[in-house]
């Protein structure tokens, strides 16, 4: 299939409607678009106290730490590495629908870390993170956002898989300095992944909802790529002091995602649900996670529309300071984050400035907007 016809493929109804009806002003956009991320312009007039591109991260000098990663324990995990050695691989982000149409999907549970980002229309994406693990099945496969490259800035050199997207966003995601770009909508990339058939999926899994990958497929694209990524997280298998117990966590982010997390004493994890309903794999296996961070965030309008009629993309930002709660091992800490700009790691730290540390183990990274009332049951 040719490159033109495989990024048709990717898109949903609304994206192909779009594409057709704008394509010429699309065209143009994307050369102003692409000028301003090369000329390092700001937008002076981003919410909050950050100031942020529209288009991409700053590139600016950062005050960035120098990180060293121990060769034996997995950087993004904590946890002792597979046959004694981190993998010399890069974080591979892939993005993954969480609409109710993308359910279930596979690989979540394989990730180090999954982002969930609030995408348009009161509906979430995931980015799953993979660096130490390996996951067989992924998908389905999504389009690419604004939030994804802002946030995989500080993994230093990263590959970021998608299927297609707003022709700009695209264009910037091809060209920034810290994305290995894996379009799976565009050859030679699109190699990588392919669509199921009805008779593997729900006939009612139909395009774009069957668009799957792998992280050896993956991987394979970029084999010059070899340093893996710092160490995000400070990790302690110490319980923290002085934190809260709690039960469960609720954070609804819209009526199609009523996310609860809910300690589980038995498994040692947080399981994840919707409102009474267990979120599960297609093997009907919870997803869980040893840590759960929030992190509260300003948002705004981004300038596309994303889905029918007016759903613009949310663009969450990700750099500055706010509010942080951390779960882990039953209990939640509630701190300040700070990314003083995007190529700086964010930092969780108490109201004393120590750090706030995570268990070992796999981490859900939920960017919550501001107005969500996330709520705590002891």
């Amino acid at each position: 299939m040719s490159g033109f016809r495989h990024w048709i493929a990717g898109l949903g109804r609304g994206q192909r409607i779009g594409l057709v009806a704008g394509s010429a002003a699309v065209v143009v956009l994307v050369g102003v678009v692409l000028a301003a991320v090369l000329s390092g312009g700001s937008n002076k007039g981003a919410v909050g106290s950050t100031t942020t591109s529209t288009t991409a991260a700053s590139t600016t000098t950062s005050t960035r730490p120098h990180i060293t990663v121990n060769s034996k324990i997995c950087p993004l995990t904590g946890l002792p590495a597979p046959g004694g050695k981190v993998p010399q691989r890069p974080a591979l982000a892939v993005k993954i629908g969480n609409d109710p149409a993308s359910r279930p999907q596979s690989g979540l549970d394989q990730a180090d870390i999954v982002y969930e980002e609030m995408a348009e229309g009161g509906i979430t994406r995931y980015m799953a993170v993979y660096q130490c693990r390996n996951a067989p099945l992924i998908g389905p496969v999504r389009s690419v956002r604004w939030d994804d490259w802002n946030i995989m800035q500080e993994y230093g050199h990263a590959i970021l898989a998608y299927s297609g997207g707003i022709d700009p966003w695209m264009a910037i995601a091809a060209s920034l300095p810290w994305i290995y770009n894996a379009n799976g909508s565009i050859y030679p990339t699109s190699d990588a992944f392919y669509r199921y058939t009805a008779d593997v999926l729900p006939a009612s899994q139909g395009a774009p909802y069957n668009y799957y990958t792998s992280t050896s497929a993956l991987w394979a694209l970029f084999p010059k790529a070899k340093t893996p990524p710092p160490e995000l997280f400070h990790f302690s298998k110490a319980p923290p002091a002085g934190a809260t117990r709690i039960v469960s966590v609720s954070i609804p982010f819209s009526g199609a995602s009523q996310v609860v997390w809910q300690w589980s004493p038995t498994a040692g994890q947080w399981l994840r649900s919707y409102g009474t309903q267990p979120d599960n794999d297609p093997a009907g296996h919870q997803f869980h996670a040893s840590d759960v961070v929030i992190q509260i965030v300003k948002t705004r309008n981004g300038p596309y529309n994303e889905s029918y009629g007016f759903s613009p993309d949310v663009e969450s930002i990700t750099t500055g300071t706010g509010t942080v709660y951390v779960l882990r091992g039953g209990f939640v800490e509630k701190g300040t984050w700070s990314r003083p700009s995007g190529a700086d790691i964010t930092s969780f730290s108490l109201p004393d400035g120590k750090p706030i540390t995570l268990q070992p183990g796999t981490t859900w990274y939920e960017v919550v907007p501001d107005y969500v009332a996330v709520s705590f049951k002891k």
